[in-house]
């Protein structure tokens, strides 16, 4: 099901601006990294307005970070990438601190995987918390790791009650870092929308129970453990998205509201005294990053495109935000785009005279595209105001009665049909 629906969102979230010519840039003078700064923010135009204009196109080189380790490739490099794969680029040096060990919550994941892999190789260790450490992605995960550098400890995050906080404090004793990549996949149910039998609260997979509660729980032992300089919380690229955006409305439809819940887990996050850093990525690819795309990267309040990115960009992203001094208290956005994009992308408008069409809309000021992620995060700086708490359900309930609406009226035509259909 969660492929369904990321199918169906994906014409949505990236669609490319066909036809648009590339957009000069001035702002990196010949030599500089390949990152590109997109125009000024928030102008929208009609593509059919924009395929007149020429835009010389930009020369732009990339640049390199000596690794951090020995490995000549990637650490989470695909040995059968493929022919259509983009070069692995050497791994950027992590800003270490001495001898970090950091709580990887998630990390038997599909990007939790990665980033243990990735900073193991960079010399820090790594404590993997777990519902079951003898799990054969555990133990496969400890056992490709550097002996020594990756242990399991057995937790939940939603496990209440003296013995949860119990498992908590003993997994982050000693740590210095945590990174909380996981979250909800629950499908939605009626009684989320019509409030019957409180899911919220009775069902333990529910995003409120995982990405809000579970989330709260564990930054809240993290500040008690008195060790830990950076909290990390991995959610979506959607959770920065206005709450009538079609893409929240569709995931906090079918996902039992996990929008709502990814963005109070984020407020908890804020809340709880120690130093954060939030990721949000865009529709994940488990291949690694195709040949000729670019990686998109903003922070703060700006709308990066939700393209499809590759795991191992978020996970290259993850480890270099840990550490970096400038994204401490920021918010990270990271997405793809098959193509330079010229700092242009194009997505779904409506308007009553023209209904759904497809508008131009320049990236914001903060939002830069290149295929050097760690150049890139250079440019983050931290959050500015409060992150406030928006209404998510009167968005959802008025599409689902919509949907419900012309349910009824399908049916309605069916059985008229029919009826006519007899009377011949």
């Amino acid at each position: 099901m969660r492929g369904v629906v990321m199918a169906a969102i994906a014409p949505v979230a990236a669609v490319p601006a066909r036809g648009l010519p590339r957009r000069a840039s001035s702002r990196f003078p010949r030599g500089s990294p390949r990152v590109r700064l997109a125009p000024a923010p928030h102008r929208t135009s009609s593509l059919r307005d924009r395929v007149g204009t020429r835009y010389p196109s930009s020369e732009v080189r990339t640049r390199r970070f000596a690794a951090a380790s020995d490995a000549p490739t990637a650490p989470d490099a695909a040995p059968d990438a493929g022919p259509d794969a983009a070069p692995a680029p050497a791994p950027a040096r992590l800003d270490l601190e001495g001898d970090e060990l950091v709580l990887v919550v998630g990390g038997a994941g599909r990007v939790g995987a990665r980033v243990v892999r990735r900073l193991a190789s960079a010399g820090a260790r790594c404590r993997v918390l777990t519902r079951d450490p003898s799990s054969k992605a555990a133990t496969a995960l400890r056992d490709a790791c550097p002996p020594g550098t990756v242990e399991l400890a057995r937790g939940d995050v939603t496990e209440p009650g003296p013995k949860g906080d119990a498992a908590l404090a003993a997994a982050l004793l000693g740590c210095t870092h945590v990174v909380a990549c996981f979250g909800a996949q629950r499908i939605s149910k009626i009684g989320d929308v019509l409030g019957l039998g409180a899911p919220e609260t009775n069902d333990v997979t529910h995003p409120a129970a995982v990405n809000f509660r579970g989330v709260a729980r564990l930054a809240t032992a993290a500040a008690n453990a008195g060790t830990v300089r950076r909290f990390v919380r991995v959610t979506g690229m959607s959770v920065g998205y206005h709450p009538a955006d079609p893409i929240a409305v569709l995931l906090n439809a079918v996902l039992s509201m996990t929008i709502k819940w990814q963005l109070r887990g984020e407020r908890a996050v804020r809340e709880c005294g120690v130093p954060y850093t939030v990721v949000r990525p865009g529709n994940l690819l488990d291949t690694p990053r195709p040949r000729g795309s670019v990686v998109l990267v903003g922070h703060g309040d700006a709308k990066v495109p939700a393209g499809k990115v590759s795991r191992d960009d978020v996970a290259e992203v993850i480890s270099v935000a840990t550490f970096a001094k400038n994204c401490q208290n920021a918010t990270v956005g990271v997405a793809g785009a098959p193509a330079p994009t010229g700092g242009i992308a194009s997505q779904m408008a409506w308007d009553p005279a023209r209904g759904m069409h497809y508008v131009a809309v320049e990236h914001e000021e903060s939002v830069r595209e290149g295929d050097d992620v760690a150049a890139m995060l250079e440019g983050v700086e931290a959050d500015v105001g409060e992150l406030r708490d928006r209404r998510h359900f009167p968005f959802v309930a008025a599409f689902v009665a919509a949907l419900f609406g012309a349910a009824t009226l399908a049916t309605a035509g069916l059985v008229a049909a029919a009826r006519a259909l007899l009377k011949l």
